[in-house]
């Protein structure tokens, strides 16, 4: 048996965002990105209030300045219309957050592009709700019987209804 030095066998399992990665280089490249590293960690950059509603579209670099040090690119951000408004108020906030990402004074400007943004499926669907049997109902409303007061007698019904149908069989 021979074994070859630097074969090009993977060890074992390969994490998907390595995968994803670079798959997906070319494409990031060409929109001014050196990585997929800012577009992958644009939901928590731009936080949770933002994050659904905008995505980097992309960096405009200008060229190198004469003294060599580097230029700040300018980001285009595309946002929801209706939350344009309201992403133009935080910027100096998103700026500051997407510089710390970089590590250095990287984007000097962000541009906005009203257009929508696909979420790419990133919002989850709301599980199917259980039911309860006939018999944890039965015990429910026995137990909340004696409640006098209508609207805390519903609300431990609904709370006993949600214990009893989360269970699982």
């Amino acid at each position: 048996m021979s074994s070859k030095v630097g074969s090009n066998r993977t060890r074992g399992a390969v994490s998907l965002g390595e995968l994803v990665g670079q798959a997906i280089a070319p494409v990031t490249a060409r929109r001014g990105f050196a990585t997929a590293d800012l577009v992958a960690a644009w939901p928590e950059i731009a936080g949770p209030l933002y994050a659904g509603c905008t995505a980097p579209e992309k960096i405009a670099w200008p060229r190198q300045e004469e003294d060599g040090e580097p230029a700040a690119g300018v980001l285009v951000l595309k946002v929801d219309g209706p939350r344009a408004i309201y992403v133009q108020h935080d910027l100096p906030q998103i700026l500051e957050r997407v510089n710390a990402f970089f590590g250095y004074r990287a984007i000097g400007r962000i541009r906005i592009l009203q257009s929508p943004v696909a979420t790419g499926g990133t919002q989850q669907q709301a599980a199917p709700k259980r039911r309860c049997d006939p018999a944890a109902e039965a015990a429910i409303a026995e137990t909340v019987q004696g409640v006098d007061d209508d609207r805390l007698r519903a609300a431990l019904e609904r709370l006993g209804r949600g214990i009893h149908a989360s269970r699982r069989e």
